[in-house]
């Protein structure tokens, strides 16, 4: 499984990849949405996995440009969390929205589905 990893904090970032890494997916990482956008074109994801406030844009957006040009599962990890960013975003494309701080365990049972 090859996974899109689009989050601006480098440790976050960087701890997500180690992890899915373990479990045996492939993962490339984009620390804004403007690298996201180059890997989408570049690459064909089977998972998006994006922040919602990215610093030159915001996952909502990406999520949707994303679905138009591949048939991707995508997962919001953010610390957005009202019921009302919640269904926005999951409207938006997002199958999975979880908050920050992450369980790990919920985001693999959203890979494996």
């Amino acid at each position: 499984m090859l996974v899109l990893i689009v989050e601006d904090h480098t440790d976050t970032r960087g701890v997500l990849g180690l992890l899915l890494n373990r479990c045996g997916c492939r993962t490339v990482a984009a620390k804004n949405a403007l690298e996201a956008r180059a890997r989408l074109a570049e690459m064909q994801f089977d998972v998006l996995i994006s922040d919602l406030t990215l610093p030159d844009g915001d996952g909502i957006d990406l999520v949707r440009e994303a679905k138009q040009k591949q048939t991707l599962k995508a997962i919001a990890v953010t610390g957005r969390a009202t019921p009302e960013e919640r269904d926005a975003g999951l409207l938006a494309g997002f199958d999975y929205y979880l908050t920050k701080p992450i369980d790990f365990q919920q985001l693999r049972q959203a890979l494996k589905r």
